[in-house]
């Protein structure tokens, strides 16, 4: 089979066949090639960066049949630094979909709509846990699809989630008045919220009213750099989270003077059994007293 007739076959575009790998009774090996060189662009920001290539490689994907042979294709890949935040990142090829084409995946997604993911993976050649990562993966982008682009919300709320052991998180942003998560990212912090406010726009950054957040440092930069008119709000959890901590703080301060003053009567009031009755709403007679006591040694 000549090297232009498998090009045309594949139609893939401005990508050609230099060459055939290995051509069996079951496979076909081939290694392709830029018709016309593009710039690489960045895997971890989507972004066109104009730098040099750190390194070069290859990838083997695995693409639709051709006469009944299971095709796989060599596909050159760049490394280059992201801009964005300093890591080394591959080239992303809009056409692949990790180690399988695009239409391959949808192939595997249509199959299994109508039968199993072990038919489909014996129909293709493959194994049920490759069947079911194809399949997650084409399910969570048609998800994706449905909310690009991000609907801009007026009042909105952050926050991370723990999913898993590790520290690896999620970041979800949450329309207020329509109560719906309208956007998530893997990680958390300032560059993950920055792909948000990148996603829906100057314009509509500059429309969003109120910011609910946690507090976090990342978050709140984040915001004052894309969201400058927006009231940002702490929530009322870590509100009450601070306030504990600074009245603890200076419980701590104010035992270690009376200790030192041998101030007895007050040490035993600002003891750590006692810290909880000044953090509680609702107080029985008894702790009232503790209190009141406390109030006229203050003064």
């Amino acid at each position: 089979m000549q090297l232009n007739t498998i090009t045309e076959l594949l139609n893939i575009p401005n990508y050609k066949v230099t060459h055939m790998i290995k051509n069996t009774n079951d496979s076909l090996h081939v290694m392709l090639d830029q018709i016309k060189a593009t710039p690489a662009v960045c895997s971890g920001c989507g972004n066109i960066h104009h730098n040099s290539v750190h390194s070069r490689g290859f990838i083997v994907v695995e693409d639709l049949r051709i006469s009944g042979k299971r095709v796989f294709l060599y596909v050159p890949k760049r490394k280059t630094c992201c801009i964005e935040d300093g890591a080394i990142r591959v080239e992303e090829i809009d056409w692949l979909s990790g180690r399988f084409t695009k239409r391959f995946a949808e192939e595997v997604y249509r199959l299994t709509a109508i039968t199993t993911n072990q038919e489909a993976g014996w129909y293709l050649g493959l194994d049920d846990e490759t069947v079911y990562r194809i399949d997650r993966k084409m399910l969570e982008d048609r998800a994706v699809e449905r909310l690009d682009p991000v609907p801009p919300p007026a009042y909105m709320s952050v926050d991370e989630v723990a999913w898993q052991k590790w520290h690896k998180y999620v970041t979800n942003v949450v329309d207020i008045e329509t109560r719906k998560v309208i956007w998530n990212h893997n990680g958390r912090g300032k560059g993950v919220l920055d792909k948000f406010y990148r996603a829906i726009g100057a314009e509509n950054c500059q429309a969003i009213k109120a910011i609910a957040s946690d507090g976090a440092r990342g978050f709140l930069a984040s915001t004052k750099a894309y969201a400058e008119n927006a009231l940002i709000v702490l929530d009322h959890f870590h509100v009450k989270k601070y306030l504990n901590d600074a009245v603890d703080t200076v419980r701590k301060e104010e035992l270690k003077k009376a200790r030192q003053q041998q101030n007895d009567e007050l040490s035993e009031i600002l003891h750590c059994n006692k810290r909880f009755i000044l953090m509680q709403n609702k107080v029985t007679s008894k702790k009232h007293n503790v209190l009141d006591q406390l109030a006229s040694l203050n003064q």
